[in-house]
């Protein structure tokens, strides 16, 4: 699409956010149609960025950490099945409260309170769930390294689908 200002691509975000059914991708600007293979590889990988099975509208050069994971699909599934495995080995229900909690922490910029009030728990409730992660992974969420890795692992675990469970397909 062209722009003609800057401006132009918030527009087209916003509308792009209200009106998507799927994963959308969105590459950096560029001003000489040569990039055109670029953009179209940075828009796939933005795309990639984004939470399996939801409409997230992901730009490339917003989301470092997105891009990142889904730049090495296969090396990130690795680095997140080494970080989070004991997560993820959890029951579903279990897991999930685990990484949503987690993905709340992250979005609240590391504050308990503002994560419980996303969550809709007591601070203390996202505190216990958070040193529960820390204890499984071995991951410190006070050590920079332990939330990069945390961070990265989890982005990566969001980005790829769940394989259907015998309870959501009906099977026995």
């Amino acid at each position: 699409m062209h722009l003609r200002t800057p401006r132009d691509l918030d527009v087209l975000v916003e509308v792009l956010r209200e009106q998507a059914e799927r994963r959308v991708g969105v590459s950096p600007s560029y001003d000489d149609l040569s990039r055109t293979g670029d953009a179209l590889r940075f828009a796939k990988v933005a795309l990639r960025g984004g939470d399996a099975g939801s409409a997230a509208v992901t730009v490339f050069d917003d989301s470092p950490v997105a891009v990142a994971t889904a730049g090495a699909p296969d090396v990130m599934a690795r680095v997140a099945a080494q970080v989070l495995g004991p997560v993820e080995a959890l029951p579903d229900d279990e897991r999930a409260l685990l990484l949503d909690t987690l993905d709340a922490w992250f979005d609240s910029g590391g504050s308990a309170e503002e994560a419980a009030k996303v969550l809709y728990v007591h601070p203390n409730t996202v505190r216990t769930r958070l040193r529960r992660i820390t204890e499984r992974t071995g991951r410190s969420l006070t050590d920079p390294r332990g939330i990069t890795e945390l961070s990265l692992a989890l982005r990566a675990v969001r980005q790829t689908p769940r394989p259907p469970t015998s309870e959501s397909t009906g099977a026995d």
